[in-house]
């Protein structure tokens, strides 16, 4: 993957807040899956590197830049939570104990805590002392797609930094200097919200291809009833993809509900526009919202009901609810 170089002018707060002193606690706000990420890793290359350039970014020629790049830099320590999993406690105090040392090769040390609104409570309360009074030559970054599920006490201890938000067409740039071709990579960001790291990602994996299969057999469920539903649960349950399956459907749900706004240029499934707007008016607004609010819940659902199979055959028996007034096989709506 090329480094992301964000262009100068966007890039000004950022210098700006480089050249008077970065603040020790930071809060990043922004979706995984865009560029945010790729922005954060600029900006802590720039403040770990020896001679940063004029522009505020890392030189990429120096020993803390060669480290970094090698994923052996001494004074970096990102913490994450695992897929399906919040940041335990233990992984905090392990992070604010190494954070209390001297730099080794940079002049400080940069903690990261990516998707920090996955802390437990107790790892959340672990490292408020930390930030009320940070030690000296250390920068604490939290990134947060939700900076409103974090503690008050967290984030009123926290800065929020100017991270450049990229724009469609500056997304699509960036795609396509990664070997996607123009059209894909509209059609991957209209349906995956701008978020290119995530494009990206999905495209490698096949996701154009895939999803084409799932579309196709959600939008049929509504001609064939409760056995094709039951059927499809069956195999949508034992499936390693559901996370990009789950991420399909609430796409279609939420096209759903900009037909009935009448947002056409919101639509993610443009390729299947003629085909949703069909039946779109017929959809029942209390069924939408109540699909909706299972597919979100659906990772923690699954993590409390180890019954995957009766999950998703309660989610797609309820998709077959949307349309209340049509009678479908085996099921009356």
């Amino acid at each position: 993957m090329k480094t992301l170089q964000p262009d100068p002018q966007s890039w000004q707060p950022i210098q700006a807040l480089l050249a008077s002193g970065l603040p020790q606690t930071m809060l990043a706000v922004g979706e995984s899956g865009s560029l945010l990420r790729l922005h954060l890793d600029a900006l802590q290359a720039a403040n770990l590197c020896f001679k940063p350039t004029d522009e505020g970014f890392a030189c990429e020629q120096c020993r803390s830049c060669k480290l970094l790049a090698e994923g052996s830099h001494p004074d970096l320590w990102v913490a994450a939570p695992e897929p399906g999993k919040q940041i335990a406690i233990d992984t905090l105090r392990q992070a604010m104990e190494w954070i209390q040392y001297t730099p080794q090769v940079s002049n400080s040390r940069w903690l990261r805590i990516d998707n920090a609104e996955a802390m437990t409570v107790a790892a959340a309360n672990a490292i408020l002392k930390t930030l009320e009074e940070p030690p000296t030559r250390a920068h604490v970054v939290l990134h947060s797609e939700q900076a409103s599920r974090l503690l008050p006490t967290i984030r009123s201890r926290l800065q929020r930094i100017p991270l450049p938000e990229m724009q469609m067409v500056q997304s699509m740039h960036w795609l396509q200097q990664q070997g996607v071709d123009a059209e894909n990579s509209g059609a991957l960001l209209r349906q995956l919200g701008n978020r290119p790291l995530r494009a990206l990602e999905l495209w490698e994996a096949g996701w154009l291809e895939q999803r084409q299969q799932w579309l196709r057999s959600l939008l049929d469920l509504s001609g064939q009833g409760v056995v094709a539903a039951l059927k499809l649960a069956e195999q949508w349950s034992k499936s390693s993809d559901l996370p990009l399956i789950r991420e399909m459907v609430l796409n279609v749900l939420a096209d759903f509900m900009r037909l009935r706004q009448g947002l056409l240029d919101r639509i993610a499934d443009l390729d299947y526009l003629e085909e949703l707007r069909l039946k779109a008016p017929d959809i029942s607004a209390e069924a939408l919202q109540s699909n909706l609010d299972g597919w979100l819940q659906l990772p923690l659902t699954l993590s409390q009901n180890s019954n995957g199979m009766m999950v998703m055959e309660k989610l797609l028996l309820d998709w077959l609810k949307l349309w209340p007034r049509r009678k479908t096989h085996g099921i009356q709506n």
